[in-house]
């Protein structure tokens, strides 16, 4: 198996110092897969069952009869996500040690979303459970199980918890916002906030030892493995298993799971039925991004695939009344490609577009093409022979055509 591994731009600005294979980076909500992998090998053990119920661990957990390890690990359980108030104006609170309590108290009493099954809503306080619930079935605290099960099995010697305490010299240094002129430093979180739910630090050579077991289904029997990435067994919602994402892109089957936070990015993929590997991790990005967008590049180069190399576009200023004219519900003119509809909406003064489980803001380069910051797509609206207006996109290297319904 052929394995690259780089570093590419600043850890520091200010010392200079460069990224490597050996940078520690905060893998985020990658953590969520760690966790996963634990329960269900408490599960083989004996020590629990996913078909648990919340109260045989928490007694007066309110909703706590009709909620299951199993809701936790795919987030259907319906209780309140505590990471979600968190704001810029909140990082004093969460740059330092907090109580476990004191996180539960955000979210234990608070009104649920939906009843345990009847949804899914991609949820912190689930897998902040599953980490208190290994805690008391082990007798151990979460990140010594993690240790002994995972990290010094598979030698995983570069990745642990505690990502403010590592000196600089050894970590990459986050930023909100960093281009070639300026740098904004952004404080990252204490492992006692984001805790089981997305604590880890490590390296992308590390995390190379985790994919390679995760290939090798190792750690955990294949049955578990099974259950844990595909969506057989016990029902699972929005493609989400046991701590990972499942889903395909341009006819590939993946498992992946991505991570973020101001200061920082996380993606690993991996496609098994070729085998193939992405593992990235960055030390730059705010609220609502993602390096997904790259995965899907890296993913197209490496199967031979139509790719676009990224451009250097400059938002303008566009007329409200210009963006009315492109609001609507559009679908694909050649039905083959994708029979899901999109919805072209104003919001304030923004021109968004809704796709299937996703809202994103289009960015005007002029008056009838945008793009998105966040994937190397573009968007062109025209108007056809007969008056209709139509959408044309590009992204990956082929361009789709959409109508927009009367």
């Amino acid at each position: 198996m052929r394995f690259f591994c780089r570093g590419y731009g600043w850890s520091n600005t200010t010392t200079r110092a460069h990224n490597a294979p050996d940078t520690r980076f905060p893998i985020l909500s990658i953590t969520k897969t760690f966790t996963a992998t634990v329960i269900l090998k408490l599960q083989e053990d004996g020590k629990l069952s996913v078909q648990d119920r919340l109260t045989k661990y928490f007694p007066d957990y309110p909703n706590g009869r009709k909620i299951r390890i199993h809701h936790l690990l795919t987030h259907t359980s319906g209780i309140y996500n505590y990471t979600e108030p968190v704001g810029v104006e909140d990082s004093a609170l969460v740059n330092h040690p907090i109580s476990r309590q004191k996180i539960l108290d955000v979210f234990e009493n608070a009104p649920v979303g939906f009843e345990p099954g009847k949804g899914y809503s991609y949820n912190n306080s689930g897998y902040f459970l599953l980490g208190l619930i290994i805690e008391k079935v082990t007798g151990k605290p979460y990140e010594m199980v993690v240790r002994e099960l995972i990290f010094s099995r598979l030698g995983m010697t570069n990745s642990g918890f505690d990502f403010l305490k590592l000196p600089d010299s050894l970590k990459a240094k986050g930023y909100e916002f960093m281009d070639s002129e300026k740098a904004i430093p952004y404080k990252h979180y204490d492992s006692t906030f984001a805790y089981s739910a997305g604590s880890i630090y490590s390296t992308v050579a590390d995390m190379y030892k985790w994919a390679r077991a995760v290939a090798n289904q190792q750690i955990l029997t294949s049955d578990s493995w099974k259950v844990a990435v595909t969506p057989e067994g016990p029902p699972k919602i929005g493609g989400y298993g046991y701590g990972w994402m499942t889903g395909e892109f341009s006819g590939h089957r993946y498992v992946r799971h991505s991570g973020g936070y101001p200061g920082y990015m996380s993606e690993f993929v991996y496609y098994p039925e070729t085998k193939l590997i992405i593992i990235l991790l960055n030390n730059f990005g705010t609220y609502d991004e993602n390096i997904w967008a790259t995965a899907m590049g890296i993913t197209s180069i490496a199967f031979n695939e139509p790719y676009d190399n990224w451009k250097s576009r400059k938002e303008v200023k566009v007329d409200l009344r210009i963006l009315q004219r492109y609001v609507g519900t559009y679908e694909y003119v050649d039905k083959r490609v994708s029979k899901h509809k999109i919805v072209v909406r104003l919001e304030n003064d923004d021109i968004v577009m809704d796709v299937p489980g996703l809202s994103l803001k289009l960015y005007p380069e002029s008056e009838n093409v945008f793009y998105f910051k966040s994937f190397n797509t573009e968007c062109r609206f025209g108007i056809d022979a007969k008056g209709d207006v139509r959408l044309n996109t590009h992204e990956h290297g082929r361009d789709f055509e959409l109508k927009r319904l009367q």
